[in-house]
């Protein structure tokens, strides 16, 4: 039986008029509702002929312009600053190193999660300033605990570049005072290491333009972002729960795949995605495939997946429960009798929602810092 499932499978993904694929790359054209235009952003370091160019958008005296250095030989150790708007900026250090991160963590004391933050990074940082994981000087305050982003900072938002920054520098910060902090990739980050730019902010183009710059490889691996994105996990488990983006699919089920052996597989397609579908391999091609892939899939909040495949989802990778973003919410809440928590609320208009889990109790945390009980 099951190697007729693999050979049906293996069917269905050479198939591409099957069904319509998300990933599949489209031609950029302008939103002409988006009237966003050339703002600070950055900075972007790229790697070229031995030496880091940095460039970013500032605003001088006439106006916004490309502010490009030349840095010979190592930049790691230095300082860099983002410029959110005329009043707020931040500094951080470009690491020493960049590693891999693991699949698999211990439970923390305290652990706060949020997804699909889409560039807004003034609901990000007022949400973690209140719920007490960051000071207003933008210092981790919120000792052994961990800080789980699951997926979605690209896109749709005009500050993106800054939320990404951010979070490398809170991971540093984290680091320092004994916690830690967890960014899983969503389907958009996939989706811009990939050149699919369709929910791109047209500030984003017109800064590109002033930077001289393709947009499309702001974000590759001769860059220390596309580096750092790079290091990062499409699904993690934390004691007994398992973060991702989207979720497991029963197909994904089907193929009884192991934490660290999904991660290391898509870790070598980030960058490549069109080769992962088009792979023979059945489990390469079945991560990176729309319908099913973990940063995808949508069964569980459209609740389209049978309750045994989940609990079979459980087995596999130990776990007693599942938390995702991707598909959005109105709150914080339980589905599949509080097997899993969607926790992807309507960041843009306001409804900044998280997940919370401290002495062992699940709470819905709100922007404001409130903590509430989950339906």
């Amino acid at each position: 039986m099951k190697i007729l499932y693999i050979f049906l499978m293996l069917l269905l993904l050479s198939s591409p008029d099957i069904f319509s694929d998300p990933m599949k790359i489209i031609t950029f054209e302008k939103d002409s509702t988006d009237i966003s235009t050339t703002d600070y952003d950055g900075p972007y370091i790229i790697y070229r002929n031995g030496s880091a160019i940095v460039k970013q958008v500032v605003k001088g005296t006439s106006g916004f312009y490309c502010k490009s250095d030349s840095v010979s030989g190592e930049v790691k150790g230095k300082l860099i600053t983002c410029t959110i708007n005329d009043s707020l900026s931040f500094v951080t250090i470009i690491k020493e190193s960049l590693v891999n991160e693991n699949s698999v963590f211990e439970m923390p004391e305290k652990l706060i999660a949020v997804s699909d933050i889409e560039g807004n990074f003034a609901a990000f940082r007022d949400f973690l300033i209140n719920n007490q994981v960051i000071n207003p000087e933008n210092q981790w305050i919120f000792g052994h605990g961990h800080l789980v982003l699951v997926g979605d900072f690209f896109d749709r938002g005009l500050n993106v570049t800054e939320c990404l920054w951010f979070i490398y520098h809170l991971e540093q910060e984290a680091v320092k005072n004994g916690g830690y902090v967890h960014f899983i990739l969503g389907n958009h980050e996939i989706m811009n290491m990939n050149d699919d730019i369709r929910y791109v902010r047209n500030k984003y183009f017109e800064n590109a333009k002033l930077m001289n710059e393709d947009y499309r490889n702001l974000f590759k691996q001769n860059t220390e972002l596309g580096r750092w994105l790079e290091t990062k996990n499409i699904i993690e488990k934390i004691g007994p729960y398992l973060f991702l983006h989207g979720g497991i699919s029963e197909e994904l089920n089907m193929l009884n795949p192991a934490i660290t052996d999904i991660n290391t597989i898509s870790r070598n397609y980030y960058f490549n995605s069109k080769a992962a579908r088009e792979s023979g391999d059945t489990i390469i091609s079945t991560i990176f495939r729309s319908k099913f892939s973990p940063f995808w899939y949508r069964g569980y909040v459209e609740e389209t997946i049978k309750e045994n495949s989940l609990t079979l989802t459980m087995k596999i990778f130990d776990v007693n429960k599942i938390i995702v973003g991707h598909t959005m919410v109105d709150d914080v809440r339980y589905f599949y009798n509080s097997k899993v928590i969607a926790i992807d609320t309507d960041h843009a208009s306001g409804d900044t929602e998280g997940l919370l889990i401290e002495g062992g109790i699940e709470y819905r945390v709100d922007k404001a810092g409130n903590r509430i009980s989950i339906r």
